[in-house]
């Protein structure tokens, strides 16, 4: 854990190591994420954009955005976080798997494949957190300074550095096949360190 831990660190920073105005990360993305107003069309953009820039690294063609995609991969995201389950497959009518997620949205494709994660509300993930923290006060255990709330850039580019550190995850993100990308959150306000987020990306050729 600790090595997937620093590889997508070395991964989140690579993302920025582009040429000046090749990846200048848009303004509205320093937005903090909020458990009762979360915004998934700026999701959905943030997690576009990072993940061209990864696959501009590797000369891949960008993804293009995709409503539907982005819609069957939000509604995935809330099932997952309603039911407390993180997983391709659930138990839920008409929207089991990704086909049928797919096809509930009228996605035309042939090829499609779902990257999925968790997350937290704050930005704990990869940094000690001291014990003396109380509530939702974290503090970061090497600085003692406060753990702030993810915003909708940070969120994005640590979930597609991890996505990219992980073999299958990667695969999928930059697969010459696909054409189209579509992303998802969910909310889960009672979940662990002051809530969890569940995320989804769908392609589609």
């Amino acid at each position: 854990m600790l090595a997937l831990s620093l590889l997508a660190g070395t991964l989140l920073a690579a993302l920025l190591a582009q040429p000046a105005g090749a990846t200048e990360v848009p303004a509205k993305f320093a937005r903090q994420i909020s458990g009762e107003a979360l915004d998934p069309r700026l999701f959905d953009e943030a997690v576009r954009f990072f993940s061209n820039a990864a696959r501009r690294q590797h000369g891949r063609a960008p993804l293009a955005g995709d409503a539907a995609l982005a819609r069957a991969a939000g509604e995935h995201a809330r099932n997952m976080a309603r039911l407390r389950t993180h997983s391709h497959v659930l138990p839920v009518r008409g929207q089991k798997n990704l086909s049928d997620r797919m096809h509930r949205q009228s996605v035309d494709f042939r090829l499609a494949a779902e990257n999925i994660a968790m997350d937290k509300m704050f930005r704990l993930l990869g940094r000690p957190i001291s014990m003396s923290s109380r509530g939702c006060d974290f503090i970061y255990g090497d600085t003692r300074e406060p753990v702030p709330l993810h915003t909708y850039g940070s969120l994005a580019q640590q979930v597609v550095a991890r996505w990219l550190a992980s073999p299958g995850h990667r695969a999928s993100l930059l697969s010459s096949e696909f054409r189209r990308l579509g992303a998802g959150v969910g909310v889960d306000p009672g979940g662990s360190a002051c809530g969890d987020l569940y995320l989804v990306q769908d392609f589609a050729d």
